[in-house]
């Protein structure tokens, strides 16, 4: 049986809950969760998973292209799903791109288009304004790419992609009856090609370095930012990995986002305001959110200690396939 759900207006519980979910998510793949822990985690949603299984094989499909690979399967399954945070931060995408699609539930008609940063297109800050066009653009190429289950390359971080690269050619090498000379120099020029500030995620953070957000108060507002941008904001003024942070829109309490958001010195009535319009989006209970009271009663040095512990909790490899 699964153990009672604390009641969150007990700070000292919510505390120790969002603690314990965190642990959780930090130890185990988002993607594997909900099967090694039925009874603690909580249901993965069919949508999310087909949209992160359609990024992977976009992924799987131009590094086989790029790589001269015949059949990006094999790619797939010994590169990007044999490494863990690659699944963490596509299923993340995942999530991202569904609230990007809801966006229409807190009044941002259009999610490339939020007004914060579109009003600055026109600013007199030449540099600005051309940091929030390149993020218009590249918001709008990730929305529209995510309705045909595609995703960029340059969504992944460095890191990233270079350990699936260098999975992917191993396999090849030892699988494919490839030159390993010609495969080294391809994935080498491959990688050298690659921009990270060309990225999406890249362009969403400077736009919050130029435009000095996160401020305060109002500008916390959902349907001023989108989702993309508020938790572009949020991993800025966290240090968090916004993997993480998209994976805490999946509690169903939103007690992991409510310890961050007061670790962040966020005020307690922004901070709800800021909760409630996401529960809108991630379609999650109102009744089920952490209350005005708990969040005055989560004092700011308790949540930063929270927080630090989780910016060091080590993922765990786990072995074999997580899909």
């Amino acid at each position: 049986m699964a153990p009672a759900r604390p009641v969150l207006r007990d700070v000292g519980a919510l505390l120790r809950h969002a603690e314990a979910q965190a642990r959780q998510a930090m130890a185990v793949p988002a993607l594997v969760r909900q099967k090694l822990l039925p009874d603690a985690a909580q249901a993965l949603r069919e949508d999310d998973l087909s949209m992160a299984g359609g990024f992977v094989d976009a992924i799987a499909g131009r590094l086989a292209q790029e790589l001269g690979a015949a059949d990006p399967g094999p790619i797939a399954q010994h590169a990007v799903l044999a490494y863990p945070p690659a699944i963490r931060l596509l299923f993340a995408r995942a999530v991202e791109a569904r609230l990007c699609r809801q966006a229409g539930l807190i009044g941002l008609a259009m999610p490339e288009l939020p007004p914060r940063v579109e009003a600055q297109v026109a600013n007199a800050q030449d540099e600005l304004a051309e940091a929030a066009m390149a993020l218009i653009i590249a918001q709008s190429r990730f929305v529209s790419r995510s309705q045909g289950f595609a995703i960029d390359l340059d969504e992944l971080p460095p890191e990233v992609l270079h350990a699936v690269v260098r999975m992917a050619v191993a396999w090849l090498q030892d699988h494919d009856g490839r030159d390993p000379i010609a495969l080294r120099e391809t994935s080498d020029s491959l990688l050298a090609g690659f921009d990270e500030r060309r990225g999406r995620p890249h362009r969403l953070m400077r736009f919050c370095h130029l435009f000095a957000l996160p401020r305060a108060g109002d500008d916390w507002a959902l349907a001023e930012n989108g989702p993309s941008l508020v938790m572009a904001m949020l991993e800025r003024a966290s240090q968090l990995p916004g993997d993480l942070l998209f994976d805490m829109l999946r509690d169903p309490d939103l007690a992991r986002l409510a310890v961050v958001l007061r670790a962040c010195a966020i005020e307690p009535e922004t901070a709800a305001r800021l909760i409630q319009s996401l529960a809108v989006l991630a379609s999650l209970r109102a009744d089920d959110l952490p209350s005005l009271a708990a969040l005055r009663a989560i004092a700011t040095d308790d949540a930063q200690r929270l927080v630090a512990g989780w910016r060091n909790l080590a993922p765990l490899q786990s072995a074999g396939s997580p899909w």
